[in-house]
């Protein structure tokens, strides 16, 4: 089966079905892929975003400013999905802010559940979906 290239109503929701926590991979200066894990969400009227948020100047950020390829792995078990794409950024302080809230709100955290500061928003704009099953 050949790789989809957007995020099926199916995918939507088996990522929505429960509290996820992606890998992320970001490439580092030396080439070398960067795993974190991270908070994510899912743009509802667009089935090629996903939807990311961290602080401004941590390594991820650094990374996508310069290399904006990345990749997110989605695992229930042996079962996987890994969603590869590019990432653009936007520096909206207050929309960012208001957008990890959202997040946290989502993920049923709250004040102290993320590190305060200036925050980015990373809109990952999906070129390829793996399903591993």
């Amino acid at each position: 089966m050949a790789p989809e290239k957007t995020i099926t109503p199916e995918l939507r929701a088996w990522l929505l079905q429960e509290l996820r926590f992606p890998v992320m991979a970001t490439i580092s200066k030396d080439g070398m892929p960067k795993l974190s894990v991270i908070w994510f969400d899912l743009d509802p009227d667009r089935d090629d975003v996903v939807l990311l948020n961290t602080l401004a100047g941590r390594v991820k950020d650094l990374h996508l400013r310069r290399d904006p390829r990345v990749s997110l792995c989605f695992e229930d078990g042996t079962d996987y999905v890994t969603i590869e794409g590019r990432a653009e950024l936007s520096d909206d302080r207050e929309k960012a802010l208001a957008n990890i809230w959202a997040m946290a709100h989502r993920y049923g955290k709250g004040e102290g559940s993320f590190a305060m500061g200036p925050r980015v928003d990373i809109t990952i704009h999906v070129e390829r979906v793996i399903r591993h099953t």
